[in-house]
């Protein structure tokens, strides 16, 4: 899980100046691109549900027995090395819908593959994470890139588990890296690459965070909001940028946000929307957890 740092100034400023206000009819909108809504099938994945659901994330669970269905929730997001297939045969059994959460943009130096991380890949510390380290996104496109083989191993273990979609965390390194040297399109252009290879796999994908890119292009012309299946957002009323989720909504697909300050949390700005969100524990552990918390605006 990774808060914005800041509220960027963006196209959320354009498509609604605060969460509890109406988004801005597309006919209002100047030098965005508003292609045909709807939701678009991808051959041999499972889209997220869209409209209205409840559903829980649990990522930092002590260990997966920690892991337990809150009363109707359909939709459950965990961490994708802690989670057997196992724990997600058992979860879809019971009709979740499944997400795997990744790391895409960052070295974790806990995790079972972090050796394979070169040093030059790690180009600056997470000042909020120190145990991680922000990686350069751009090693994707460059011939025998050591980020891509990695990026595709995890992939293909979530889909290997049985996980419906992903969730790659930290997709705004063009933000995170303070020495600039990635580009806000390098970035979009690493988005595009992911979503790509998730499908390729198997597996829904969904843009985590960063709701100013949501109807930015990659190198293909193709719109953030158009590559990824849903979004899944931290913080948005705190940081007053709810409005580009809504596009999603717009396109028939499936919108979260989570809150970490119970004040922060609106409902009635959230539901009008079509924002699915809830408020949360910072560390977002598993319910069989004492410090767990969950409070839902849509069940």
């Amino acid at each position: 899980m990774r808060l914005p740092l800041t509220a960027f100034l963006s196209v959320s400023a354009l498509l609604l100046a605060s969460c509890g206000g109406a988004p801005v009819p597309p006919a209002t909108l100047t030098g965005v691109a508003t292609p045909a809504l709807g939701a678009q099938s991808v051959p041999g994945v499972r889209l997220p549900p869209a409209g209205t659901l409840a559903w829980d994330w649990q990522i930092g669970a002590e260990t997966e027995a920690k892991v337990a269905v809150p009363a109707g929730v359909t939709l459950m997001d965990l961490d994708g090395f802690e989670t057997s297939a196992a724990k997600v045969a058992e979860l879809k059994a019971q009709g979740i819908y499944t997400v795997c959460y990744l790391n895409a943009g960052s070295y974790e130096s806990y995790r079972p593959d972090s050796a394979e991380y070169p040093e030059s890949l790690k180009i600056q510390t997470d000042p909020n994470w120190p145990d991680e380290s922000f990686v350069d996104i751009r090693d994707v496109f460059r011939e025998g890139s050591v980020l891509a083989g990695i990026l595709d191993r995890r992939l293909a273990m979530c889909a290997d588990k049985g996980f419906d979609a992903v969730e790659p965390d930290n997709l705004q390194n063009d933000q995170n890296v303070t020495s600039g040297v990635i580009t806000r399109q390098d970035q979009l252009d690493f988005n595009g690459w992911l979503a790509d290879r998730a499908h390729a796999h198997g597996l829904a994908i969904f843009q985590k965070n960063g709701p100013d890119y949501v109807l930015q292009a990659d190198r293909q012309g193709r719109l953030m909001v158009d590559l990824f299946d849903g979004t899944l957002n931290e913080s948005c009323q705190r940081y007053r940028e709810c409005g580009p989720l809504a596009e999603y909504v717009r396109r028939g697909k499936l919108a979260l946000n989570v809150e970490y300050r119970k004040a922060d949390l609106n409902c009635a700005a959230m539901n009008s929307l079509g924002v699915n969100s809830i408020f949360k524990d910072l560390y977002l552990v598993g319910k069989l957890q004492k410090a767990y918390k969950r409070v839902s605006c849509t069940g």
